[in-house]
């Protein structure tokens, strides 16, 4: 991974953090978007139309946090259909994860790729009722 790139990830990244706002990178060539959300409770990336940037993007945060993700899936997009988007999640804490994936496993078409220990307890110990479409 070019190192220009990662410092692009950790910078977007930081100022997430600090503003506790969402933070974009647009890659215009492609029209790729990576966003990320970060509150004191969790942080999530997304991504599209560039699946083979995601274990990178996936790493680069880890190593820079300390930790890898809690969560890793994705969906067709619910705003756009014609695109899936990838999305990772570091759970820091469980309070406020807890509405975050009751919210998000409400939408039975998530593909799980993968759940730490820590997301599982919090998934079995959540309040998911599926609402048909």
């Amino acid at each position: 991974m070019d190192i220009e790139f990662a410092k692009v990830i950790i910078d977007a990244l930081t100022e997430a953090l600090a503003r506790k706002l969402p933070v974009t990178i647009k890659n215009s060539s492609n029209n790729s978007i990576i966003a990320f959300t970060a509150t004191e409770g969790k942080i999530v990336m997304s991504l599209s139309k560039m699946p083979n940037l995601l274990d990178d993007l996936i790493h680069i945060i880890s190593d820079a946090i300390g930790t890898g993700p809690d969560l890793v899936y994705n969906r067709i997009s619910l705003i756009k259909e014609d695109f899936i988007i990838y999305y990772a999640v570091w759970i820091k804490d469980h309070e406020e994860s807890q509405g975050f994936l009751e919210r998000e496993f409400a939408m039975p078409q998530n593909h799980i790729t993968f759940l730490s220990p820590k997301a599982i307890t919090l998934i079995k110990d959540a309040d998911i009722s599926i609402e048909p479409n």
